[in-house]
């Protein structure tokens, strides 16, 4: 009886060790489960409207603004626009 006690310690022991050393390992700035991070911010193409990740398109400055499109066929038909 007195070695299942002392295996049960032990086994609880180690599980507390064990999750204590995974919290701690965790390096800084890395994704957690309970604060999940933004990876990036949803856009609209000014030309099609329609939404998309910042990172995936394709920046132009212009008239002093930054301007966001989806592709460069829309960055294009941007430029093309008669002004007015």
């Amino acid at each position: 009886m007195k070695l299942i006690l002392l295996i049960i310690i032990v086994y609880l022991a180690y599980r507390a060790v064990k999750s204590w050393v995974m919290r701690n390992l965790q390096a800084p700035g890395q994704n957690d489960s309970r604060h999940p991070r933004i990876d990036d911010v949803m856009v609209q193409d000014p030309v099609c409207g329609i939404y998309f990740p910042r990172r995936e398109g394709v920046e132009l400055r212009h008239g002093g603004q930054t301007f966001v499109f989806c592709s460069t066929a829309c960055r294009d038909r941007f430029l093309e626009k008669p002004k007015g």
